[in-house]
């Protein structure tokens, strides 16, 4: 009965799109970014962790400006910048060449953009849809959607995994011990790992730029709700 109230709520099923795209894209990257970085660039193995520092401390650093930002002109805008900077270093990251180590930090850099908007915009959406909520059923359950979003993450991370897992063994790669030499991989491999950096996580971002195209809470309709909801409660006895 609850998940069926869950999803009557349009703005709610649209978040979840939004959450579940952003993250997958997230899980796509983290996942062949390890192969990517020593298969195809040939870089060395402590490349990948230099990079997801470069992402992660890029992110954490801008959220507070996304904040602010989506304070002054809304959340969508924000999402749609934010996703849009993100699209150009993942669809980028398909055609740089082995060896290209200055290019592929500053895509990370400007990923990082990206990502802490993915971080902070899904969750910000939240508590408007349960206000959203509150004013149609008069009922407030943070609890339940922000379990079912909590959900929604794990299963984006165990989905990227799987895809991606299924992709390289598909296409071939050949994987290697602890202590062993990385192997020299076939080309369709290697194919599979600029398909599964670059497009993959693209048609993930695109799909929730999409969807939060018609996420319909703007600043002036989540104003309109929180002002109905102070009216209610001051009619309402204590």
């Amino acid at each position: 009965e609850q998940l069926g109230l869950l999803l009557a709520n349009k703005p709610f099923v649209l978040v979840c799109g939004i959450y579940l795209c952003s993250w997958l894209a997230m899980q796509f990257t983290a996942t062949v970014l390890p192969f990517y970085t020593q298969s195809w660039l040939r870089l060395p193995s402590t490349t990948f962790q230099l990079l997801a520092l470069t992402v992660q401390t890029t992110a954490l650093c801008l959220m507070p400006f996304w904040g602010w930002v989506s304070v002054k002109i809304g959340k969508k805008p924000v999402y749609f910048v934010g996703m849009s900077l993100w699209l150009v270093a993942q669809a980028g990251l398909m055609y740089l060449q082995p060896g290209d180590t200055t290019i592929i930090f500053l895509m990370a850099f400007v990923a990082g953009f990206g990502i802490s908007v993915c971080y902070l915009i899904p969750n910000a959406m939240l508590p408007d849809v349960i206000e959203y909520d509150e004013l149609k059923t008069g009922r407030r359950r943070e609890g339940i959607y922000y379990g079912f979003c909590v959900f929604l993450q794990k299963t984006a991370l165990a989905i990227g995994t799987f895809v991606v897992g299924q992709l390289l063994a598909l296409a071939g790669y050949i994987s290697s011990g602890p202590n062993e030499a990385m192997p020299e991989q076939p080309e369709s491999a290697l194919l599979a790992i600029r398909l599964a950096i670059g497009p993959l996580p693209a048609l993930a971002l695109i799909i929730g730029m999409v969807l939060t195209a018609f996420y319909p809470i703007t600043r002036e309709s989540h104003r309109r709700v929180v002002e109905e909801l102070d009216a209610r409660r001051r009619q309402t006895p204590s």
